[in-house]
């Protein structure tokens, strides 16, 4: 079922007159695919109710309703009057017919405004789609919920309100720059032909097949590192929003035609995840930095990491013996700084664990245990050795090292390059036609689009760098000598 270039046409229909309500108006309409909710926060006369009216007429079937609450408003105002005939027969039933139970798209506006007689009604027929009419449960048609409100909820009965709106989007006045478009602006709205518009069938299809899409392990490694960033924000989130996330992210890109949930699937997480106005920038400038960028990958910890292999290097190529005293004892450190020797009684050191810890050669702020210094190749002393020179009669030559020592070496090696190689082949398969897929993409807006392009750019060339360092380190430690 290819629906892309539908949704590409649907895109163009609901945009037509507005000026800038791209994003909105792509989310109003991946709100509706995937059976979400949006919150527009911002001013009056900001094109909030224009846009619910225009995606209802992208629609095949279903009412539309719409109402502004105040706090004197009653529950009849959404969910229909008391049926008089009911009551003389001891029903306590709604006539629903042109109301909220009964519409597909609504716009509710100062949604916040919501006093607790329709609170509960409102929560259960946004999240489950259904409404309580006298004793009975009823299925409602209702597809999406357009919300507007010029503040935030205040008060905690309002937060589980505030939480079944997946979408959230703050609108402003239009800028400067496209004022006088503004005044000259032909309002007329053209809706799709009858052929375009999407049922309900059709809305069901699409929500089908895009659950069966996977997600990308960089798109899962990406939202393992966003929440450790939303962490450290003190931003929550709840497993019930992150959930609901995941099918939004996959309804994206089936309707983008991908085979899977990927990383530029990830434009929609900033809308998702502030909870209040000034958390979107922080989490829009997080995307922008890691939406192309694998955490596992990033350029900085794989320098780190050859950093660390050059240290190793220096270590082991560095011509040095351990110092010993007049008797032939090896002199060690103690924890004064004092020199010691074997003699002496050196206390053994625990960690939690109660595992022994050993002082590593030349790193004396370091501490690992037994097996960990085997790994390494390095020295089981307890505090650090004193080490000398040790002078060849031609030059300062390496140390020679047991042939196990070199092969584990190397072997590690080798699997730092393969997954750097790995992951070096993937990022090119991200750049090969990248320019097409970012120009066709129907969600992405060509800022972020851009910044993909030049982080991918950026990665291949520090990461390539990188790649050529590990080559030439896993030459040197192959050089190194051999003890017979």
């Amino acid at each position: 079922m290819d629906v892309k270039p539908r949704i590409a046409a649907l895109i163009e229909h609901l945009q037509q007159g507005l000026l800038e309500r791209d994003t909105p108006a792509r989310l109003a309409l991946l709100a509706a695919l995937s059976g979400e909710h949006l919150l527009l926060l911002g001013p009056p006369g900001t094109a909030k109710s224009e846009l619910s009216r225009r995606l209802h007429t992208l629609l095949a079937d279903g009412a539309y309703f719409e109402r502004l609450l105040t706090r004197f408003s009653v529950p009849e105002e959404l969910f229909g009057p008391l049926s008089i005939k009911a009551l003389e027969q001891d029903r306590y039933l709604r006539q629903t017919g042109g109301y909220l139970p009964e519409a597909s798209i609504a716009f509710i506006d100062e949604i916040f405004k919501a006093n607790s007689a329709i609170l509960n009604s409102l929560l259960t027929l946004l999240n489950e789609r259904r409404f309580d009419n006298g004793n009975e449960r009823l299925e409602v048609p209702l597809v999406s919920v357009i919300a507007a409100s010029n503040e935030l909820p205040e008060g905690a009965e309002l937060n589980a309100l505030y939480d079944r709106f997946l979408l959230r989007y703050q609108v402003a006045p239009v800028s400067d720059q496209a004022f006088t478009a503004l005044l000259t602006l032909d309002q007329s709205y053209r809706a799709p032909s009858p052929e375009l518009r999407l049922s309900g069938c059709e809305l069901a299809a699409i929500r089908e097949l895009a659950g069966r899409l996977p997600l990308a392990p960089a798109l899962v490694r990406l939202l393992v590192g966003l929440r450790a960033f939303l962490a450290e924000q003190e931003i929550t989130v709840s497993d019930r929003r992150w959930r609901k996330l995941v099918k939004l992210l996959r309804v994206s890109a089936y309707c983008n035609g991908e085979r899977e949930a990927g990383l530029l699937d990830a434009w929609l997480l900033p809308h998702c995840l502030w909870q209040q106005p000034d958390h979107y920038p922080r989490l829009a400038a997080w995307l922008h930095e890691h939406i192309a960028a694998d955490p596992g990958f990033s350029p900085a910890l794989v320098t780190e990491l050859v950093d660390s292999w050059q240290q190793r290097l220096a270590q082991d190529a560095d011509p040095v013996v351990p110092a010993l005293d007049e008797q032939g004892y090896q002199l060690y450190l103690d924890e004064a700084g004092q020199p010691v020797t074997e003699r002496e009684g050196l206390r053994p050191r625990r960690n939690a664990a109660g595992e022994l810890l050993y002082r590593q050669p030349r790193l004396p702020d370091s501490c690992f245990t037994e097996r960990e210094i085997r790994n390494l190749g390095g020295s089981r002393d307890q505090y650090e050795p004193v080490l000398e020179s040790y002078p060849r009669p031609s030059a300062l030559q390496p140390r020679a090292w047991p042939a196990a020592h070199l092969t584990a070496r190397l072997a590690q090696l080798d699997e730092r390059i393969d997954e750097l190689d790995q992951y070096l082949g993937w990022l090119a398969g991200q750049r090969q036609g990248l320019d097409r897929r970012l120009d066709q993409h129907l969600w992405l807006s060509p800022v972020l689009g851009e910044q993909v392009r030049r982080q991918l750019e950026r990665q291949q060339q520090e990461l390539g760098r990188q790649r050529e360092r590990l080559g030439e380190l896993r030459k040197a430690f192959a050089a190194l000598p051999v003890e017979d």
